[in-house]
């Protein structure tokens, strides 16, 4: 009986997350059976290496502290798969009654609901000095950016928050990078 857009936003989210891991810039380096092995046409893996590319430049110019910024080559894989999993979710929403439909909840649409249920998800406070850490040791972006970027890559979240050029989050839609 639970809402179908927090679900989708927030578990969604995440298993949509793990599942393309498959394909993000290591898990794409192995064929079906797990070996690895280069299964790629030539050009398809040229995009996609550009793709990734992107995802790397892009992170690296988030500032999290003062002039502290996310290493994008080394939280490229959990950038990649977090850009990619609100994709498969939001697709997967899309499929529901609900996702179909535009019945508010406590003022909010489905999409709305579907995107404020994956910030709630990653809510977090922790101490600079913990965040210094993290920066500098862990494979995922601050929780913050892992909301922020994705959805910065998201058209349907400029569509259900009606975000326009001027507003922090605006990304034109040619620099909006899509993964799958």
């Amino acid at each position: 009986n639970a809402d179908d857009a927090l679900n989708y936003g927030g578990i969604g989210m995440v298993i949509g997350h793990e599942i393309t891991h498959t394909f993000d810039d290591q898990g794409a380096q192995y064929d079906k059976d797990g070996n690895l092995k280069n299964w790629w046409t030539k050009e398809d893996y040229a995009k996609f290496k550009s793709k990734i590319q992107q995802v790397i430049n892009m992170y690296s110019t988030y500032t999290v502290l003062d002039n502290l910024h996310i290493n994008g080559a080394m939280t490229v894989g959990e950038n990649t798969a977090d850009i990619a999993g609100i994709a498969v979710a939001y697709d997967a929403f899309k499929m529901t009654q609900q996702g179909q439909g535009n019945t508010k909840i406590d003022g909010f649409t489905p999409d709305q609901r579907f995107f404020i249920s994956i910030a709630k998800i990653w809510r977090v406070k922790m101490k600079d000095e913990f965040l210094r850490l993290w920066i500098n040791n862990n494979p995922h972006s601050p929780p913050n950016w892992r909301v922020n970027g994705p959805l910065m890559n998201t058209t349907p979240f400029y569509e259900a928050f009606n975000v326009k050029p001027g507003d922090k989050m605006f990304l034109p839609k040619n620099e909006r990078i899509i993964i799958w």
